[in-house]
């Protein structure tokens, strides 16, 4: 789910700006178009002829550097005021709120796509709080947040309404990034980068166990970065210099492995984040390859999309990355990344039964990807 990048200060905007940048984020962020755009260009991976699996899909003012107007410009990067984001790390979405976490800007923000309003979590007192190095988040299926702070060493809790409840692993974790919740089974699961282990805690902040300890064998790991849950409760463990994704069962017991170090279909270069789909998906980023690559949860290779494309002059290559890191899967089967050097979020979708139902993909809907991946 990472990079640790220099701390910057929060753009100084105005608050009508503000406010109107916020909607239009928003408005990017879940594919929605501005009223003044309704004509939608969709691209889908594989291209065709083949059998389109994931669908990207883009307004068509967005890709119109002529038609873009300065808020556009500030979202994307390319002009001033600053961009919404200055290095945005791993995202989580609860199908509603989008929350991304900004170790740059010491914050997590919360996109709300329903409301239309941009948020911060919050401290107690209701004050936007103020994180060392926000990096893993993860939402429980309760809206229940927890943050992972790289520099302060601990997972942060906040309440349904957004604000801190409670802190866990205070001196018990060394550079925890990744983060997942099983609620079922009450457990909270820690990849502590330094440590090269998983830390294992209940959920009111008790350390039960520690699984692993550097090395390359079979429920070792070296450097891992993210983790992540399937439907029965195993656990997906990004095992990051290792280049492979390690399963354990829920009690930690080694099950298989896959991935590999490499340049071929199937392997990583330098993998960063991993999410599970509720459909059996396992998609993992590669920072260093720009791409992503899906997997099936038996660890059967499906596909890559993917390639170096940064975006300087504000215009979206379809496909195209940066240094892809954090993502995460909602329950619509909507594949979240985040692009910290290009400092946005990718929406991506799986084409489940249900939402070919809602958008069917029409012949003249089918767009070839200005990057098409591997």
């Amino acid at each position: 789910m990472k990079n640790l990048p220099v701390a910057m200060t929060m753009p100084a905007l105005l608050p009508n700006l503000s406010k109107m940048l916020a909607v239009l984020a928003l408005l990017l962020l879940a594919g929605c178009a501005p009223k003044v755009a309704e004509k939608r260009q969709r691209y889908f991976w594989p291209p065709p002829p083949a059998e389109p699996r994931i669908d990207y899909f883009m307004v068509e003012q967005d890709l119109d550097k002529n038609q873009q107007s300065s808020l556009v410009d500030a979202f994307l990067g390319s002009n001033q005021p600053e961009p919404l984001f200055t290095s945005p790390t791993d995202v989580a979405s609860d199908g509603r709120r989008i929350m991304v976490s900004d170790p740059g800007r010491h914050q997590v923000l919360v996109l709300d796509r329903v409301d239309k309003k941009l948020r911060f979590l919050k401290s107690a007192t209701g004050e936007v709080f103020q994180f060392s190095a926000p990096y893993g988040v993860t939402v429980d299926r309760q809206g229940i947040a927890y943050v992972t702070d790289t520099v302060s060493a601990k997972v942060f809790v906040f309440s349904p309404a957004e604000t801190l409840v409670k802190v866990i692993g205070d001196e018990q974790l060394s550079r925890p990034t990744g983060v997942a919740v099983d609620s079922a089974r009450g457990r909270l699961y820690v990849t502590d980068t330094a440590e090269h282990h998983v830390a294992v805690f209940d959920l009111e902040g008790k350390l039960l166990s520690v699984w692993g300890e550097r090395g390359p064998g079979q429920g070792n790991f070296n450097f891992p970065t993210d983790v992540d849950l399937d439907a029965d409760g195993n656990l997906y463990v990004l095992d990051a210099l290792n280049a492979k994704v390690q399963v354990l069962d829920p009690s930690g017991v080694f099950l298989r492995e896959f991935g590999e170090r490499g340049t071929a279909s199937g392997s990583f270069q330098v993998p960063k984040g991993i999410a599970i789909s509720p459909t059996g998906l396992v998609v993992v980023t590669d920072t260093m390859a720009k791409r992503f690559v899906i997997f099936d949860t038996k660890g059967e290779y499906l596909l890559s999309i993917g390639g170096r494309q940064r975006f300087t002059d504000g215009t979206v290559s379809p496909g195209g990355f940066y240094m892809p890191t954090g993502v995460d899967i909602d329950s619509e089967s909507s594949i979240w990344i985040v692009d910290l050097l290009n400092r946005i979020v990718h929406q991506y979708q799986y084409l489940t039964a249900d939402y070919l139902a809602r958008k069917p993909i029409e012949p003249k809907d089918a767009y070839v990807p200005a990057v098409q991946g591997q």
